[in-house]
């Protein structure tokens, strides 16, 4: 993986509904909660297995919110992916790092 990808800093921020990823060579992305759950790449978002392989469009992290969300947990999986708990239970989602910053 390219160092680039590692993340240096997490920042939930419940107020601004917002996650921002410090990166390892400086850069820092935000990203808004409804675009994250809105990109979730779990089978169950994505409408099954054949979905999971479909790329998200990055236009989610600008469309406006269409409800509050909150997050209990971020969590890394393995050195590799991001796990988020949301309020409701959902976590089996997984955020490549390098998804996440090819968002941002």
């Amino acid at each position: 993986m390219n160092p680039a990808f590692q993340p240096v800093r997490l920042e939930a921020s419940a107020e601004d509904q917002t996650l921002t990823v410090g990166w390892a060579d400086g850069h820092v992305s935000t990203y808004s909660y409804e675009g994250l759950r809105r990109a979730c790449p779990c089978a169950e978002c994505r409408g099954g297995h054949a979905g999971m392989a479909e790329p998200v469009d990055p236009i989610v992290f600008e469309l406006p919110s269409l409800m509050t969300y909150e997050i209990e947990e971020l969590r890394p999986a393995g050195h590799y992916a991001l796990q988020i708990t949301w309020g409701d239970g959902h976590s089996s989602g997984l955020f490549r790092w390098e998804t996440l910053r090819g968002y941002g």
